[in-house]
């Protein structure tokens, strides 16, 4: 006859102990539940819960060890993780993104790299943020607008080239805020004028003085990066022959917001300076999270260039510039 498991000398279970356990892993869900489905903050989850927001970030915690939450990272399809991890790691990069396009025409990377810019902001940017826009080819004239996006402002920071597509950089900003209703913040004017006294009638209007103001709240800002050379640089393409000449004799390899640029990355004084209509390099400095954006392997130069400056800690290219700017490096 087998042994009771009920008898006196059966082993006693704690229920109010079980109860708890219970009840925290319960609390541990819900907290994790309001965090990362319905995106509140710990301090709002500590109000509606009558916690502290150190114990809603020990159950958070907490919740992640036991396997309550797994938190997965998904890349899209077209995003080289290795080559992505080489270039974060080689220059100590917040974000970075290597796309592969379907081929090697440039407009399949100008696109690729379009969409891989503009799915990174969809997952950096928050209703918190103040988002500028330089311009830059790559978000300029997309088929498909983001999926989603925070209500956040969206600010122009340079002017705007013409263009034959009708594409500018005030068309980039509104695919943002069309999406996520977020202000819309634009002016009219050039990106380069023919001289400073142009400049300054520009820079008074009412339009950029409403953009300038917030030039110093920026949070993120996405930034074309031009090669100092024929079809590379919008800025190349609006600049006078006397100007590109005085450029060229000064070293110029790369362009960012009109921001002319050595081979190591120095700044170059040039007739260009005063003459653009949009951020500064104070302010573009002062920004946290400054996104450089290009495509087209004849730009690695210019990017390493860039890099090195410190104007960007982030950056989204193709397979090709990539791979050419790992090469120059080794």
């Amino acid at each position: 006859m087998s042994e009771s498991r009920h008898g006196p000398d059966a082993p006693r279970v704690d229920r109010r102990r079980l109860r708890g356990k219970h009840s925290q892993a319960l609390l541990m869900a819900r907290v994790a539940r309001r965090a990362y489905l319905d995106q509140r903050t710990k301090v709002q989850i500590a109000e509606e819960l009558g916690l502290s927001r150190f114990q809603v970030g020990r159950l958070l915690e907490r919740a992640r060890e036991t396997g309550l939450v797994r938190i997965e990272i998904g890349l899209p399809d077209d995003v080289e993780f290795d080559l992505s991890g080489q270039l974060q790691e080689r220059f100590g990069l917040r974000y970075c993104a290597v796309t592969e396009a379907p081929d090697e025409s440039l407009q399949a990377l100008r696109t690729s790299v379009g969409q891989a810019a503009t799915a990174l902001l969809e997952e950096v940017v928050t209703d918190r943020d103040v988002l500028g826009i330089s311009s830059t080819r790559a978000l300029m004239g997309l088929a498909e607008p983001p999926s989603g996006f925070s209500r956040c402002p969206v600010v122009q920071i340079t002017g705007a080239v013409s263009r034959t597509d009708a594409w500018d950089v005030m068309e980039a900003v509104r695919r943002f805020t069309r999406v996520g209703g977020g202000p819309a913040y634009l002016y009219y004017a050039p990106m380069l004028c023919p001289d400073k006294s142009d400049s300054g009638i520009y820079s008074k209007q009412p339009d950029f003085v409403r953009c300038q103001r917030l030039f110093g709240e920026l949070t993120v800002c996405a930034l074309g990066i031009g090669a100092w050379g024929d079809g590379l640089s919008t800025v190349h393409e609006a600049a006078s022959e006397r100007d590109r000449g005085i450029a060229d004799e000064s070293g110029a390899v790369a362009e960012v917001v009109g921001l002319l640029l050595d081979q190591d990355g120095r700044r170059l004084n040039t007739p260009l300076d005063g003459r653009m209509i949009g951020i500064s390099e104070a302010q573009l400095r002062s920004v946290p999270t400054r996104i450089g954006i290009a495509f087209d392997a004849r730009k690695s130069e210019a990017v390493r260039a860039t890099l090195a400056s410190g104007l960007i800690n982030g950056i989204v290219i193709d397979r090709g510039l990539a791979e050419a700017i790992l090469v120059e490096e080794a």
